[in-house]
């Protein structure tokens, strides 16, 4: 009996240690891949778990966190769910950090890291073996954002590769009606009373985006904050293929954002696809493990239809 215990544990430890050992050789952690002024940026990169294709395509994944705050580090349920199901089918996940917002960063430097990400990945792919060609961007909130205008602003920057696809989930398209620039004086009750944390916040971090007080300058800072909304932007974008996962409870970034945008890249003849999250809140923290599973299946096979076969 105390043979076969001792087998069994021997076999578990051994199990652990070759799963630790491949977790360590497909994570590769804090990457610089920018230095601006005193700060560094980095980037994580999780790497195939098999070999699918000669070169391994891409997605960027961008993290959320309201411009203002959160990581890289890529540790909820479905979000972890996503990037293990592209792992194990042959890709490459990039996640990056971004500077946040603050005095001396805007929106506008935020986009910039977002696109330097993806410089890095251009000019290190050989030692990596990315595949250039195959290339797609990952965001949740804020990250859809940046996502969304990374991938509508791409054309005017000449050394970006093509962006083969958009996963946007639960993305803010319009930075005025998030922040309320315009909010008439009962909406700002409201909105003070509903979401008190949010409300504290809203002029600081209106100034770090759009370098403007919505108190002293708000025609300003309105015209910033449509200059950096993607549903300002889809006429002369790319016409890149987006996915759009939204929950209808979402009472941070409004479903009826995703539901304009899916409006208008259908009235330009874009590629999208618009999932309505039943009762999903902000992050589908209170989504069943069903439905996640549902969400992480059309994920990948919208991945799969969009990755460009040479």
């Amino acid at each position: 009996m105390k043979l076969s215990l001792l087998l069994i544990i021997g076999f578990l430890s051994l199990t652990l240690t070759a799963q630790n050992s491949a977790d360590q050789n497909t994570f590769l952690k804090d990457i610089p891949y920018k230095i601006a002024e005193k700060d560094t940026v980095r980037l994580d990169i999780h790497l195939p778990k098999q070999k699918v294709y000669d070169k391994t395509p891409v997605v960027v994944f961008i993290h959320g966190g309201a411009w203002a705050q959160g990581d890289k580090e890529i540790k909820y349920h479905y979000t972890e769910g996503i990037k293990d199901t592209l792992q194990e089918n042959g890709y490459t996940v990039v996640a990056i950090n971004y500077r946040l917002v603050s005095k001396t960063v805007d929106i506008a430097q935020q986009l910039s890291d977002c696109k330097d990400a993806i410089r890095w990945i251009t000019d290190n792919a050989d030692e990596y073996n990315f595949d250039t060609e195959n290339i797609g961007l990952w965001g949740e909130s804020a990250g859809a954002h940046l996502a969304l205008m990374t991938a509508c602003t791409a054309e005017q920057t000449n050394d970006l590769p093509e962006i083969r696809f958009i996963l946007d989930n639960f993305g803010p398209t319009d930075l005025n009606q998030v922040l309320k620039t315009n909010a008439s004086w009962f909406t700002k009750k409201t909105y003070k009373l509903l979401l008190p944390g949010l409300y504290d916040i809203r002029e600081k971090l209106i100034f770090a985006m759009t370098s403007f007080d919505i108190n002293t300058n708000k025609e300003e800072a309105i015209a910033v904050a449509r200059q950096y909304s993607p549903i300002e932007l889809l006429e002369t974008a790319p016409k890149t293929p987006v996915l759009i996962l939204h929950g209808n409870r979402d009472f941070i970034v409004p479903f009826k954002q995703s539901k304009k945008l899916h409006r208008e890249l259908n009235k330009l003849a874009v590629t999208n696809k618009l999932i309505k999250v039943k009762k999903g809140n902000h992050g589908f923290t209170k989504t069943d493990k069903k439905e996640i599973h549902h969400l992480i299946k059309e994920t990948f096979v919208f991945v799969q239809r969009h990755y460009h076969k040479k």
